[in-house]
Parts: structure tokens; C-alpha cells; sequence
């Protein structure tokens, strides 16, 4: 499960814009579940883009959602994509212009419901309106549940101690185990200033084995990322 800031659909830290760059990069890291915050569809169909951009590096067709911060199929919002066909795929508006898109697959036998969303940039308050929200609706679909996104809160925040009441927080879960992976001068995590981006599981998902935790070095020879953020992947194995 991978989770990435694409910083307006693939702006690098270069200010340029250059989705195949992004792309290439997730694709290598050979995800079967994507989450993508601060995807765009003005003038150019990014989430069109993006599924055509994934098989390139692939070579398989991948299935997707996208919804704005207002719900609709045009804006600034995330895109859900997957190896595997939906099942069926959901949108749910949220308080303050932010919202989650959810799609349910099934693998080895189980349901699995995985959401992202892009919480308020600004406002602990928003925030906490906002992981409410969220959580109200994920109640209302079944196990096995994955929230990804960027929750706009550092690990000792209100925000983060809400939604562990009844998610884990898959990298710090994985640090406790020994699984976290990060690499030199990056030992906490960081995906962005600090660990902005989470992969969460439910506390009822007993169908899901973490194996381990990966914020990826995505700096070229020069130094230039393809985002502002890092991105994070979640290994689960689904029992």
C-alpha cells in the first residue's frame, strides 16, 4: 500500500512539473494499492493520467477513483488506484472543502475497504471535525479497513491520538516490530518537515498481517524530488 503527496499531481521540489517522473518512481516501488493526495483535474485529466502513466512502468491495468476536496470529478482532490478491480468505490464530503474516496477489493478471500483522504493544512479544529467525519463513515463499511492520506498532524498530535483510538498507525506499529525502514539522516520517517503521512489499519482488520513499514530516499543525483513529500509504503500480508 503505498501513500503519496504528489504536490499538485508531480511538482518537484525543481518547481517543475513532471508527472512521468512521479509515476516512474511509484511504479517502481511495485505497490498493488495506491493513495494519492493533491491530484488535479482542470484542463488535464490527472487521474486519466496517472492510470495510463502506471501501467506504462507496469505493464497492468490499474483501476481508480479520484474525488475533489468538494466531491466532485473536477478540482483539486485523491485518487484511489488498484491492482486489483473494485468492487465497488464510494466518495464522502467532508467539513471545510476536504473529502475521502473509498474503494473496496477483495484479496485472498477478504474484503478490504481502502480510503484516502487530504485533511485541512491549517486548523487542528478542522482537523479534528474532519477525522470525525471520516471515521463516522468508515464505521458504515466492513473489515478490512485502510485509511491512507496526509493528515496535516506530527505523531504526538491530538489528531493522531484520535485516530489511533481505534486505527494503528502502520509505521509506528512497524518501528515496534522492527520493520521501519528508512534511510540516513531520515531515521523518524519524515515525509514531509515531519510524519505527515499515514498508512492506518483498523483495530478490527484482524485479516491483515503487517509486515513492515518503507518512507523511500526519492532524491535524484541532484537532490530534487519529484513531490515535497516522501512517500510512504505499508506492507500487509492478508491472511
Amino acid at each position: 500500500m503505498l501513500q503519496w503527496n504528489t504536490h499538485h499531481g508531480g511538482v518537484g521540489t525543481d518547481g517543475v512539473w513532471d508527472p512521468d517522473r512521479l509515476a516512474k518512481k511509484a511504479a517502481s516501488f511495485h505497490p498493488d494499492v495506491i493513495s494519492f493526495n493533491e491530484i488535479e483535474h482542470y484542463g488535464v485529466d490527472e487521474p486519466a493520467l496517472y492510470a495510463s502513466l502506471i501501467k506504462k512502468y507496469t505493464g497492468q491495468t490499474w483501476y481508480y477513483k479520484f474525488t475533489s476536496g468538494t466531491g466532485t470529478q473536477s478540482g483539486l482532490g485523491d485518487l484511489i488506484m488498484s491492482r486489483y478491480p473494485f468492487d465497488s468505490n464510494d466518495i464522502q464530503v467532508f467539513s471545510h472543502n476536504r473529502a475521502g474516496v473509498d474503494a473496496t477489493i477483495h484479496v485472498n478471500g477478504r474484503t478490504i475497504n481502502v480510503t484516502s483522504t487530504h485533511l485541512d493544512a491549517f486548523s487542528t479544529s478542522y482537523r479534528l471535525q474532519e477525522i470525525g467525519e471520516l471515521t463516522a463513515w468508515q464505521r458504515t463499511v466492513a473489515e478490512q479497513r485502510i485509511i491512507c492520506g496526509d493528515f496535516n498532524a506530527w505523531p504526538g498530535s491530538t489528531e493522531t491520538a484520535t485516530m489511533k483510538q481505534a486505527y494503528y498507525d502502520s509505521w509506528a506499529e512497524a518501528q515496534s516490530d522492527g520493520t521501519a525502514v528508512a534511510y540516513a539522516g531520515n531515521t523518524a520517517g519524515n515525509t514531509r518537515h515531519s510524519r505527515i503521512d499515514y498508512i492506518y489499519f483498523s483495530h478490527g482488520s484482524g485479516g491483515l498481517q503487517l509486515k513492515g513499514s518503507q518512507v523511500f530516499d526519492v532524491r535524484d543525483a541532484s537532490g530534487v524530488m519529484p513531490s515535497d513529500h516522501r512517500p510512504l509504503m505499508t506492507t500487509f500480508t492478508v491472511k
